[in-house]
This record gives C-alpha cells, sequence and structure tokens, in this order.
C-alpha cells in the first residue's frame, strides 16, 4: 500500500511496510494506527497515524524483500 503521509513539518510517501492490525483480506494496514512506511530512496519512516493526515494513493498488495 502506498501512502503519503502529512503533518508535524514533514511529508513522507512511500510503501507501507509493517504496522498493526494488517486485514489479510484485503491487504491493507490500519492507517489510523503506528505503521512503518519504506520510502523510494531506502529510508524508513515510524509513522503515527493519529497525528498525521494520510492518504493511501495505492492500495494493491506490495511484496517487499
Amino acid at each position: 500500500m502506498r501512502v503519503i503521509c502529512t503533518g508535524g513539518g514533514f511529508d513522507v510517501e512511500g510503501e507501507v511496510i509493517g504496522g498493526e492490525d494488517f486485514d489479510p483480506i484485503t491487504g491493507t494496514w490500519d492507517l489510523d494506527s503506528t505503521f512503518t512506511v519504506r520510502c523510494d530512496d531506502g529510508a524508513l519512516f515510524q509513522v503515527h497515524g493519529w497525528m498525521v493526515e494520510v492518504e493511501a494513493v495505492e492500495s494493491r498488495r506490495t511484496l517487499v524483500m
């Protein structure tokens, strides 16, 4: 799932690669909880979804290795 997170003076865009409450049926993460985003340059961010605005840009399941 690709997301854009804005708030707290920063913007983060990338793939959600982990977090709380994964739904195996839809292949999505709970974006209102804590989750990890991997940016295109390889940087990792732990995001607290309740503290920022999160937009799901693409919801297809992506395997990250």
